[in-house]
């Protein structure tokens, strides 16, 4: 099974120290619905402009890189990722198998309530949820682009605490 990326895999996995808590592997996924203005990210809208990879070389990748340095956990991004739900879900799957102590956050356009019965939320720790708000952009809370997202931690897919 394929997943779309951002660029190839080299490209579309980096580093980062903002995108949750702790240093941690970013994934750019190609994909989204939203097209919310003044997202950042405007170039991973539309999936046909991303690069299909395995989802087993992506999560090779992931663990070579993971093992190699100091991570935390891995941050999924995108444009949306749940645009690609049932890739995502494999993907984030074999993560938990094969790198069982990195966390996973994952970042949406879509709202929880909406999107709370995929399978894929049963192996997201931390989901950041809701559109990108241009008009309440820099907000006070860290990890999120504007002040309408939340930051649901969750269990088995399910919401245990929200900041």
């Amino acid at each position: 099974m394929d997943i779309v990326l951002a660029k190839e895999k080299e490209k579309s996995i980096m580093e980062s120290l903002i995108d949750g808590e702790g240093v941690r592997l970013v994934m750019f996924t190609c994909g989204c619905p939203h097209h919310c203005e003044g997202c950042h990210n405007d170039q991973t809208w539309n999936i046909k402009d991303g690069v299909q990879v395995d989802v087993d070389e992506v999560v090779g990748f992931l663990k070579e890189k993971f093992y190699k340095g100091r991570f935390k956990g891995i941050t999924l991004s995108g444009g949306d990722p749940l645009y690609q739900s049932n890739e995502l879900l494999v993907l984030v799957q074999k993560i938990k198998e094969q790198i069982p102590e990195a966390d996973i956050w994952c970042f949406t356009g879509f709202i929880y309530e909406k999107v709370q019965e995929l399978e894929v939320l049963k192996y997201i720790d931390v989901l950041i949820d809701g559109r990108f708000e241009k008009d309440k952009m820099f907000p006070k809370k860290p990890y999120r682009g504007s002040n309408n997202q939340r930051l649901l931690r969750l269990k088995n897919g399910k919401i245990t605490s929200i900041e």
